[in-house]
């Protein structure tokens, strides 16, 4: 028997047969310059795809033999009669060691051994027909192994303290080179007999797309509805079969209900449900009979007693006898809760241990009241400084949510470009330009939220510029998939609070400054050209005891119903003013994941994702056409004319040229400081100046 392992490097793809033993003696040692052991200590589970060494590890497929096809793909040899079964999220190497023991009571269990992160198990369970054979062609080992893959997993649930991790069976699964310096194997192991039962489904002439493409990681939030129909038929089951197991206890008894949710808890416990969700079951199961004494509290003790009494019974681990307080403390709220440190906004979220999606909640001040509370009413003499000793710890997870969402939540690239696509949905007068500038401000958004450049930000904004109801902000809000929407973007930013703004920039992904014509000269010229350019800001974050400096993540855009809204005299070279001459077309929701999968896609590919010089002047230049004129300007070109070199004309200095329009315009004027009517001068187009004595002088011809 052979196993297969393939990595990528630069030379390209390198595939390897290792003979089951060899393998088995591989996985003992880190012998590739600690590369896993490297990966234990630098990374989490849930961020193994960040570990910067990625690509040198090895993917293993057990269940096959492949070999390297005339073409370059990779076919099967042959089949190897194995079933991949994984566990993750253990606690650590005991809990390892636990599941490896107790799956090697099951004699058709070939091996065991903990996998790349060391809080997962690797199963390799042997398997074939009734008769000793198994599949020889691909076709019929794909759907053969999906067959035995649901007939061996219920079994290995009942067996092990915990269950096996759901996924879709796959003949080419494949798994990370696991370090294990103690597998254990059993060579002589019994092939577990599967019997197929329904047709074979035939596969595409693709089948070799998806080549040992890993399990997708599922995060405890994930929105996961089959998990749930599952989660309720089966509750429905186990009430039938507990309504018949009793029924002759009578229903308007007082004690039929602790009849039954004594034999419910049993019930569930056998089919592996975790022990929080029993109890919201049955609480909301009950809630609504009218039983003297059925209270939340009287359901949960039932049902941890019951819990305590079966793991004991079967030998599973149970919380010790004369545990510490504080690790009586843990352990329920950990069974009842499961946390997470939102990096991004500076808190502790917290969520019901169910197993399908709820909405992560803040903790405040009052869940942690709440929380000792109710571990008061369990029996602990918890205090609540215990609870929030044990939430702000570093034993609760970190969690971001961009990270999470660019580098484990989005698909392959498919090569069509969305970006541009986006676009092209905004009418205007100068469209192949504006896909290309909106193309490069979407791949500078994402490259400020990965933090790709730790001395500039992304001082770049897109300008809509239209009539009302043109569906400019509702573009806004769409740029952001609805997971990150809700809470990373904000139109209602107000630019005199800057404490407020930097710790805006800190936490949110985009910030629309709608109505921009709101921002006055004095903001736009001083404080927001400052902002626009920044990397990182310092904030003080609510109830915190000291500043601290941390990245920028927002990216700014602007929406305004007026055209003459820029007013830096020397050019407005960090906005794209586009002119928006038709309704934007928002009927359809943009393909948010394909958006952010081209964005990084690109990144990686080295794209760039700032303006060149060639680029920001034609910025500017087009931006002209949305630059506020002062009265002093317009003035200007009321008396006097720019003279090209070698017309007739005069050299003269800022002074004489502010001098001579208040003499012509008189009151009229507001006339502005020297230095300040110098930049307006600088700022427009083919004026010649030079400098001299008596500082800059401008080439010009006075109007009669």
């Amino acid at each position: 028997m052979k196993f297969s392992t393939l990595k990528t490097d630069k030379q390209g793809e390198h595939l390897r047969l290792w003979d089951s033993a060899k393998f088995f003696e591989r996985i003992q040692t880190d012998a590739s310059r600690n590369l896993i052991g490297s990966l234990r200590l630098e990374t989490t589970p849930d961020r193994i795809r960040q570990y910067r060494r990625y690509a040198e590890i090895p993917q293993v497929a057990a269940a096959v033999e492949l070999y390297r096809q005339a073409n370059g793909a990779t076919g099967v040899a042959r089949f190897n009669g194995l079933v991949v079964l994984e566990v993750r999220q253990l606690m650590g190497r005991r809990d390892c060691e636990d599941v490896k023991r107790a799956a090697m009571t099951m004699p058709s269990t070939l091996a065991a051994f903990t996998g790349v992160t060391g809080t997962e198990v690797i199963l390799l369970v042997r398997v074939s027909r009734p008769d000793g054979t198994v599949p020889t062609t691909e076709t019929e080992a794909e759907y053969f192994y999906a067959q035995a893959y649901h007939r061996v997993t219920p079994v290995y649930d009942s067996l092990l303290p915990c269950r096996i991790t759901r996924m879709t069976p796959s003949l080419r699964h494949a798994f990370l080179m696991p370090l294990d310096p103690r597998p254990m194997t059993r060579p002589e192991a019994v092939p577990f007999h599967v019997v197929a039962t329904d047709a074979i489904e035939t596969r595409g002439d693709n089948a070799d797309a998806h080549l040992l493409t890993l399990p997708e990681e599922r995060d405890f939030g994930e929105a996961d509805m089959t998990a749930y129909f599952n989660n309720e038929r089966a509750y429905d089951q186990a009430v039938c079969s507990v309504e018949e197991r009793i029924g002759n206890v009578p229903r308007n008894s007082n004690e039929w209900y602790k009849v039954f949710v004594t034999a419910m808890a049993t019930e569930l416990f056998s089919m592996g449900w975790p022990e929080e969700e029993t109890v919201c079951h049955l609480w909301n199961h009950l809630r609504f009979k009218d039983y003297p004494g059925l209270t939340e509290d009287f359901v949960r003790m039932l049902v941890v007693s019951v819990y305590d009494e079966e793991r004991t019974r079967r030998r599973q681990p149970s919380p010790a006898v004369g545990e510490p307080l504080m690790q009586q403390i843990i352990r329920r709220m950990e069974s009842r809760y499961v946390f997470r440190f939102n990096t991004v906004m500076g808190y502790v979220e917290y969520r019901p241990n169910h197993s399908w999606n709820t909405p992560w909640q803040p903790v405040t001040e009052k869940v942690i009241n709440t929380f000792s509370t109710d571990l008061q009413l369990a029996g602990l003499d918890a205090w609540d400084r215990d609870v929030r000793r044990y939430v702000n710890s570093t034993r609760v997870r970190d969690y971001n949510p961009v990270e999470h969402y660019l580098f484990d939540t989005l698909p392959h690239w498919d090569g069509h470009d969305h970006i541009r696509a986006l676009a092209a949905t905004v009418p205007t007068d100068n469209a192949a330009q504006w896909a290309e500038w909106f193309h490069t401000w979407f791949l500078a958004m994402v490259a400020q939220w990965q933090g790709r450049d730790t001395r500039y930000g992304n001082a770049i904004v897109p300008l809509l510029v239209s009539e009302q109801g043109m569906h400019k902000s509702a573009f806004c809000r769409s740029l952001l998939p609805p997971e990150l929407r809700q809470w990373g973007y904000t139109d209602n930013l107000s630019l005199s609070d800057e404490r407020n703004v930097h710790l805006a920039m800190a936490q949110m992904l985009l910030i629309n400054l709608d109505e921009f014509n709101r921002i006055s000269p004095r903001l736009q010229q001083g404080f927001l050209k400052n902002i626009l350019q920044l990397p990182s800001v310092k904030v003080k974050r609510p109830y915190a005891r000291h500043t601290e400096e941390v990245p920028r993540l927002a990216s700014f855009i602007a929406t305004t119903n007026m055209a003459d809204v820029l007013t830096d005299p020397t050019g407005s070279r960090r906005f794209l003013g586009i002119q928006v001459t038709g309704d934007i077309d928002v009927s359809q929701t943009p393909n948010h994941a394909q958006l952010y999968a081209q964005a990084q896609a690109e990144l990686n590919a080295g794209a760039r994702y700032w303006f060149n010089d060639a680029e920001t002047a034609v910025v500017m230049a087009y931006n002209r056409r949305f630059q506020k004129q002062t009265d002093a300007e317009m003035f200007f070109h009321q008396y006097f004319e720019i003279a090209a070199e070698g017309e007739v004309g005069q050299w003269m200095s800022t002074t004489a040229i502010l001098l001579h329009i208040k003499k012509r315009a008189g009151s009229l004027l507001q006339a502005p400081a020297t230095n300040a009517f110098g930049r307006i001068l600088h700022g427009l187009p083919d004026l010649p100046f030079r400098r001299s004595n008596s500082g800059s002088e401008f080439y010009v011809r006075a109007k009669v």
